[in-house]
C-alpha cells in the first residue's frame, strides 16, 4: 500500500473526536498502569518524570541522580541501558537504592538492543522502548512494501518484541512505547510517510503485539520536537485509540526542546495543550540543562492546568482539523503600518499606559538599536487622561523616533471626539461592555465616521470571562459589514483564554465570519513564562490568533516582546531568531551537551531563521534533523559527525574544529550573516 492510500486506513467521522470536551476540561478516562508502586492514569494525579544524565555504569553518581531527582519531586526516574552491561548494573543501582530504603520507580531506556531491555527487564518498574528501533534500523532507505512484504516483517518484528512482552507480564513490569517523529523506521516511513500518522501506526503496531499476549501495562508517547507535530500526533492516537476501544494512558514530553526560556516555553506549549484537552497522565520536560532543573519547569506546566469543567454535553469543533496545523483563514484589515490577518504574521502587541510611555518607547528606540524584533503596535490604555493630548505625545514620540509600529488606542464605546482619535492612532479598540442598551446604536454612530477613514482598524474587545458577549460581538461585526466597513477586528482577552476562545471561534466560522481575532493574554496568580505559553501556544496551535499580547506587571519591556516572539517561534509560526533543537543530556551523550549548545549558540545565535540540531548522539539525532538545516552529533568521544538536514557531509570530526566546520557549513549553503555591531 502506498502513501497516497492512507486515507483509506482512516474513519473521518470517529476519527473526528479525540478528547472528552473540546470546550472545557475533561481528563481523558484511562487505565491504571502501576510503575512499581506509582499508578499512571486512571484516577491518579499526572506524574512528573525525569531522566539522568550519568554513566550507567557509574552506581554511585546515578544513585546520588536518583536521589536529588527524588527529593526535588520527581515521582519516576528513567535510566539509559544502551547495552546489556548496564542494564546488568540496574541491578545494582536498585540494590543500592532499596538499601536507602528509597523506592522510586526505576525506566529503563532503550535504543537498538533488544537484550539490554531482556535483562533490565529483572530489575526495573518499567522498560521503554522505542518501535522506530527497537527492531528496525533506520537508513533513510526508499522501498514500496507489498501487503505480504508489510505483513512479514510485522511477523518478524513480533519474534524480537515477544519475549519482552512475555517477561514484563511475567515479572509485573510496565513499558511504555514512545515514539519519537525523529526516529520513525523506513518501514513506517515508507508506508505512512513522515507524519503523525506514521508515528501512531508505528506504536499501534507494538501494542497490537502486547494484547495478542494479554499484556496491557502500557504506557504510550508520541514525542516531537515540533510541537505543532506532537500535538497532532497525540491528538490522532488518541482518537485511533477512542476508535478501537484502547484506554492506555499518556506520558507527554517535547522531546529535545532546548534550554533556558526556548526550551521551557516549547514544553509548555505543547504539553499545556494537550493537558487542556485532557490528555495526558505523567510529564517529563526534556531541557538540555542538569535533569533537576526539569522538575520545577513540569510542575509549573501541570499548575497551569485549568481544571474546573466549562461544559457540561461533549462539543467537537467544525472550525479546524485537530489532526493538523493549518491557520483559521481571516481577512486582512489594514493599518498604517502593519496590517493583521490573512496572509500576514501573527502581530504581537505591547502594553502602554500614559504613565509609562516615556519609558516603553525609550525602551523600543533601545531595542530597534540592538536589532531586537519589535512590537507590531502598542496598546494605550488612556483612563482618564484626555484621549487627544495623550494621544498627540505618543503620536509624537514614535514618528520622531522613526518606530514601525502601529497605535492602538483602547477607549470606551463612545462617538464624542472620534474625529480627533484618527489619524492619532492607527487602530480603535472598544472593550465590549457586559451589558449596554443603546450599544447598537452607538456602534452604528461611530461606523458612520470610521467609514470615512482609510486604514483605520475598529476592533472590538471581549472578555474570556463573559462568554454571554461573543454572540453579540459578532452582531456587532455583521452589522460593521452591512455598513461597508470591513476594517474590522475581534479580540478576546483574560488570563483563561483556550476554551472561551474557541467557542467564540466556532461561533464566527458558524456566521461564516472570517474577521481577524487577536489574542490578549493577562497574568494572574501563575508564573507568566508557562501560563502565557499554555494559553497562546494553545490556540495558535489550533489555527487560532492573528494577534498576541501579554499583560503582565512583572516583565519589562523587552521581555514581554521577547516572550511573546518566543511563543511564536515555539509554534513554528514566526521565526525571530536561530532555532536551536537540543536534546537534554543522558548515559548516551558522547560530550557536554550544555557547555557545547551554550558555546554554539554564542557564535550562531543571531542567524534569523536558521535550525541548528545538537544531539548527543545518533539516537534520533538524523531524524530530527530532517527538521533543520544542519546538524551537530556525536559520533564517538571527542568526534562530531556534521549534517546538512538528515545528510552526514562530514564523518568524525575532531570537536577542536567541529564549530568551525559547522560555521563553514552554513556559509557554504548561503546561510550566514555577519552578528550585527554589539549583538553577542
Amino acid at each position: 500500500m502506498s502513501v497516497q492510500a492512507i486515507p483509506r486506513i482512516l474513519n473521518p467521522e470517529k476519527m473526528r473526536r479525540y478528547c472528552e470536551d473540546e470546550s472545557g476540561y475533561r481528563r481523558r478516562t484511562t487505565r491504571e498502569v502501576m510503575v512499581g508502586t506509582v499508578g499512571i492514569g486512571g484516577q491518579n494525579p499526572i506524574r512528573i518524570q525525569s531522566m539522568t544524565t550519568s554513566d550507567t555504569l557509574d552506581t554511585k553518581e546515578t544513585v546520588r541522580q536518583i536521589k536529588e531527582l527524588y527529593h526535588a519531586g520527581c515521582e519516576i526516574v528513567r535510566v539509559t541501558a544502551p547495552s546489556i552491561k548496564e542494564a546488568e548494573n540496574l541491578k545494582e543501582i536498585r540494590d543500592t537504592l532499596r538499601r536507602d530504603n528509597l523506592h522510586v520507580p526505576i525506566v529503563a531506556d532503550i535504543h537498538f538492543t533488544p537484550n539490554a531491555a531482556l535483562k533490565a527487564a529483572e530489575f526495573v518498574e518499567k522498560v521503554r522502548i522505542n518501535p522506530g528501533n527497537y527492531a528496525d534500523k533506520k537508513k533513510f532507505a526508499v522501498l514500496e512494501y507489498s501487503d505480504r512484504a508489510y505483513a512479514e516483517e510485522l511477523e518478524r518484528i513480533e519474534e524480537s518484541f515477544k519475549p519482552l512482552v512475555l517477561k514484563c507480564k511475567t515479572n509485573g513490569v510496565a513499558m511504555r512505547i514512545g515514539t519519537n517523529h525523529g526516529s520513525l523506521s523506513d518501514r513506517i516511513m515508507n508506508r505512512f510517510g513522515d507524519t503523525p500518522l506514521g508515528m501512531v501506526e508505528s506504536a499501534l503496531e507494538f501494542v497490537d503485539i502486547c494484547e495478542r499476549y494479554d499484556y496491557h501495562d502500557i504506557v504510550l508517547s508520541m514525542k516531537a520536537s515540533n510541537v505543532q507535530v506532537m500535538i497532532a500526533a497525540y491528538r490522532l492516537l488518541a482518537a485511533r485509540m477512542m476508535e478501537r476501544g484502547m484506554n492506555y494512558p499518556f506520558h507527554l514530553g517535547v522531546t529535545e526542546a532546548g534550554d533556558g526560556d526556548d526550551g521551557r516555553i516549547k514544553s509548555a506549549v505543547g504539553i499545556g495543550a494537550l493537558l487542556a484537552d485532557g490528555l495526558g497522565d505523567t510529564v517529563r520536560v526534556s531541557l538540555t540543562e542538569d535533569s533537576l532543573h526539569e522538575i520545577p519547569a513540569a510542575r509549573h506546566i501541570v499548575g497551569c492546568l485549568r481544571t474546573s469543567p466549562e461544559s457540561q454535553t461533549s462539543v467537537s469543533y467544525s472550525f479546524h482539523n485537530p489532526f493538523e496545523y493549518s491557520r483559521r483563514w481571516t481577512q486582512a484589515v489594514e493599518a498604517a503600518v502593519h496590517s493583521m490577518g490573512g496572509v500576514h504574521h501573527v502581530r504581537v502587541e505591547l502594553p502602554l499606559t500614559p504613565e509609562d510611555a516615556d519609558d516603553v518607547i525609550d525602551s523600543i528606540k533601545k531595542m530597534k538599536s540592538r536589532g531586537d524584533a519589535l512590537p507590531d503596535s502598542i496598546r494605550l490604555e488612556c483612563g482618564t487622561v484626555p484621549i487627544p493630548e495623550i494621544l498627540r505625545q505618543v503620536r509624537s514620540r514614535i514618528d520622531d523616533a522613526q518606530l514601525p509600529i502601529n497605535l492602538n488606542l483602547v477607549c470606551g464605546f463612545q462617538a464624542e471626539s472620534f474625529d480627533e482619535v484618527y489619524p492619532l492612532a492607527d487602530m480603535v479598540t472598544f472593550p465590549m461592555p457586559a451589558e449596554g442598551k443603546d450599544l447598537e446604536s452607538t456602534w452604528s454612530s461611530l461606523l458612520k465616521t470610521a467609514v470615512k477613514k482609510e486604514k483605520l482598524i475598529l476592533q472590538i474587545s471581549v472578555n474570556s470571562g463573559n462568554p454571554e458577549c461573543f454572540s453579540r460581538a459578532a452582531q456587532l461585526v455583521s452589522s460593521a459589514l452591512n455598513s461597508d466597513f470591513r476594517n474590522i477586528g475581534l479580540e478576546v482577552v483574560g488570563d483563561s483564554l483556550i476554551h472561551p476562545a474557541r467557542r467564540f471561534v466556532e461561533i464566527l466560522h458558524k456566521l461564516n465570519l472570517i474577521t481577524p481575532l487577536a489574542l490578549r493574554y493577562v497574568g494572574q496568580d501563575k508564573p507568566v513564562l508557562y501560563d502565557a505559553a499554555t494559553q497562546l501556544g494553545t490556540l495558535l496551535c489550533d489555527g487560532i490568533g492573528d494577534s498576541i499580547s501579554i499583560v503582565d506587571s512583572s516583565l519589562s519591556v523587552q521581555d514581554n516582546v521577547r516572550l511573546a516572539y518566543n511563543i511564536l517561534q515555539a509554534c513554528r509560526l514566526r521565526i525571530s531568531k536561530t532555532e536551536f533543537i537540543s536534546c537534554p543530556s543522558c548515559g548516551r551523550t558522547l560530550f557536554d551537551l550544555q557547555e557545547v549548545t551554550s558555546r554554539i549558540k554564542t557564535k550562531t545565535g543571531h542567524l534569523k531563521g536558521v535550525k541548528i540540531a545538537i544531539m548527543g548522539c545518533i539516537v534520533n539525532g538524523p531524524g530530527e534533523m530532517a527538521d533543520a538545516d544542519f546538524g551537530y552529533v556525536g559520533a564517538s568521544v571527542g568526534r562530531i559527525n556534521l549534517y546538512v538536514g538528515k545528510e552526514l557531509v562530514e564523518r568524525n570530526v575532531d570537536m577542536k574544529q567541529a564549530d568551525e566546520r559547522l560555521i563553514a557549513l552554513i556559509k557554504e549553503h548561503g546561510m550566514w550573516t555577519d552578528a550585527p555591531s554589539g549583538n553577542h
